[in-house]
């Protein structure tokens, strides 16, 4: 009854420990979301601010040709800034999912320890009250 009481605390300890793994991968997680976020803002003030002014009567071609290759890179770096964001995002569900998963673990391990302990005090009750 002993080894299943100190089985049932290890497992509560190991799932409390892969909890707060969990919760710093999460953390992690969303410090770059947040960074991806700000990166794609910054991009999409550079593409506002490289679009052709209407003020301008004359447009070279080279100008023209380089707006166009500049518009056209920053469009491809926050196309690859959306796609990371996106896989960001459901890594941290995922990331949230075993934290739910391994507290109810948690919750059961504790529940069992307690269950184990209770039976096991009864059972030296019995043995000192005869």
């Amino acid at each position: 009854m002993e080894k299943k009481i100190k089985r049932f605390k290890r497992l509560a300890t190991l799932r409390k420990r892969d909890i707060s793994k969990e919760i710093t991968n999460s953390n992690l997680l969303e410090n770059e979301i947040n960074k991806n976020k700000d990166l794609i803002d910054q991009i999409n003030i550079i593409m506002d601010s490289n679009k052709d002014d209407v003020s301008k009567n004359i447009i070279s071609s080279s100008f023209f040709k380089n707006n166009a290759q500049l518009l056209n890179t920053l469009q491809s770096q926050k196309n690859i800034a959306t796609n990371r964001n996106k896989y960001l995002f459901n890594e941290k569900k995922i990331t949230q999912q075993k934290i739910v998963i391994n507290n109810l673990k948690k919750n059961k391990a504790e529940e069992k320890t307690l269950e184990y302990q209770k039976s096991y005090f009864r059972e030296l009750e019995r043995k000192y009250n005869k």
